[in-house]
């Protein structure tokens, strides 16, 4: 079975993106985890800019 890695790269989808390959990958690997294209979109900002914040609910236990 393929890897998301080795689909992204066969399918030569993002040739002319800036944004490096890794973070493709794992966008596309998040959002067929999550199936949410929101939620999938809402990791990377937090992943990019560096902030941990919940995703869900308000963090308190």
């Amino acid at each position: 079975m393929l890897r998301v890695r080795e689909i992204v790269e066969e399918l030569k989808v993002f040739e002319r993106s800036k944004v490096p390959f890794e973070v493709k990958v794992l966008g596309i690997a998040t959002y067929i985890q999550m199936s949410s294209l929101g939620r999938t979109a809402r990791v990377l900002s937090l992943a990019s800019s560096g902030l941990h914040r919940p995703l869900f609910g308000t963090g308190n236990v």
